[in-house]
């Protein structure tokens, strides 16, 4: 479920786009097929051998980070599941949320425990800010 209540006591998930994951791991296999190709010849350079397998490991971690991302916003505060690990936060933690307009927008948590940022390439991404906002008791800055 992408930014939908859940079952589960309002709890809402918020997850990047999935066709995110699915461009980059069909990016992933072309890069494979280049480098599983280069292996029919002899005298292709350790660069090119080298290069191809960096596409290959850029897009696997890419596909990882977009599959395994998401933040759950529930009645007690947020958890963000990155691709290493796992923070919680309740909504008296998060101290500002701004939005960093741009091509791709960034919208940058800032709690008492460092930063949490997310981008529009999640789903309902102006909702979950929304909620941040105001379930933490922060005004909505007008510019």
């Amino acid at each position: 479920m992408d930014g939908r209540d859940s079952k589960k006591a309002g709890r809402q998930v918020f997850r990047p786009h999935g066709v995110l994951a699915a461009v980059m791991g069909a990016a992933g296999l072309l890069w494979l097929g280049v480098l599983l190709y280069l292996l029919r010849f002899d005298s292709v350079p350790l660069e090119t051998f080298l290069s191809a397998l960096f596409f290959v490991l850029f897009f696997g971690v890419s596909v990882t980070y977009y599959a395994r991302t998401r933040i759950v916003v529930d009645a007690g505060g947020m958890t963000y599941r990155g691709m290493v690990r796992t923070r919680r936060f309740s909504f008296a933690d998060i101290r500002k949320v701004e939005v960093l307009p741009g091509l791709v927008t960034v919208y940058a948590v800032r709690v008492n425990r460092g930063l949490v940022h997310f981008t529009s390439f999640f789903s309902h991404h102006q909702r979950l800010a929304r909620i941040l906002v105001e379930r933490s008791g922060l005004a909505p800055m007008r510019a």
